[in-house]
């Protein structure tokens, strides 16, 4: 069981890391390439290489494209609509604030894992989800405030990546559901990124990929495997952990992200996107980490009750 919990942990923490540097490299894809094709691309990049796997290692599992379930369908929308969304509003507003405003995403699955499935957060918990919600609330301020976007493309951007935030908590939650009543995790995933990968292939502009010259073309493949990694990660920690921990391990990814623009700030390349973060900022972000320390610091231990197993979580969402 301890060993399940830190194989969890640190496919979640893998999650976190290629998100935190994901935003930053979207943002320069966006300026070259049309959000929809981008989106169709990560999807196929993955798709096809988990696909290529599956196929030599176990082509039995391949069995599942078949006849898929129909809550794996709903996830496959969800998480289509969350890259869409996410991307667009990228697109319009700055990596910072768009890694900040997606994380009401984990928080809102965290609520879904108390609700739904029948987790637990104790006190010190709750205390630890209230000052992340104060940091995330703080940074959004001080980006607000910062003058790098307009009022028009702030406000639209939000909306968006709030949209795409909403649709995270529908492929989350039904991607858990699955995983708890016994399908792998990546079974699943073969089924999630092979539905958007062929139903928007209509919508790429393949002009635009046969005129990409190499380092887009390397930008492009860095998206796709992170959609192939980040996600197989997390579809591995959600089938060890439960719903609160992982949602609450990847609101870090943050961090990385603000760290990395901090880091290329002095060297001004070209291609850095336009950021700011005031002190401010700085400070909210310490707020979300003492946060999510709190909460992962204050687990349930085993006298006050260990977190139900995910089979019997699932059967939550049943009743």
């Amino acid at each position: 069981m301890a060993s399940q919990r830190r194989i969890g942990l640190t496919m979640a923490a893998l999650t976190a890391s290629l998100w935190g540097f994901l935003a930053i490299a979207m943002k320069v894809a966006t300026e070259q390439v049309p959000v929809m094709t981008i989106v169709w691309f990560r999807f196929t990049f993955a798709f096809a290489f988990l696909g290529v796997w599956m196929a030599v290692k176990a082509p039995k599992r391949l069995v599942i494209l078949r006849k898929p379930p129909k809550l794996l369908l709903v996830s496959a929308v969800g998480l289509t609509f969350n890259y869409l969304g996410y991307l667009a509003g990228l697109h319009h507003t700055t990596p910072s604030n768009a890694q900040i405003l997606i994380q009401t995403a984990p928080l809102m699955l965290a609520m879904v894992g108390i609700f739904v499935f029948k987790e637990r957060l104790v006190r010190a918990q709750w205390l630890g989800v209230v000052v992340s919600l104060v940091g995330f609330s703080l940074f959004a301020w001080d980006q607000s405030s910062g003058g790098v976007v307009s009022a028009e493309n702030f406000l639209r951007g939000n909306l968006l990546i709030f949209f795409g935030a909403v649709t995270w908590v529908v492929y989350a939650a039904t991607a858990k559901y699955l995983g708890g009543i016994g399908h792998n995790p990546q079974d699943l995933n073969l089924v999630i990124y092979g539905l958007p990968a062929v139903t928007l292939w209509w919508f790429a502009d393949f002009g635009v990929l046969a005129a990409m010259d190499w380092k887009l073309w390397v930008l492009m493949a860095f998206l796709g495997a992170n959609t192939l990694v980040a996600y197989g990660a997390l579809g591995e920690a959600f089938k060890r952990l439960p719903a609160y921990q992982v949602s609450l391990i990847i609101t870090l990814n943050p961090l990385i992200t603000l760290a990395t623009m901090a880091a290329l700030k002095p060297f001004s390349p070209s291609w850095l996107p336009a950021d700011q973060v005031g002190v401010l900022g700085y400070g909210a972000a310490l707020l979300v980490v003492g946060g999510v320390i709190q909460v992962l610091l204050k687990a349930p231990s085993a006298k006050r009750g260990v977190p139900r197993t995910e089979h019997t979580e699932a059967e939550g969402l049943k009743s």
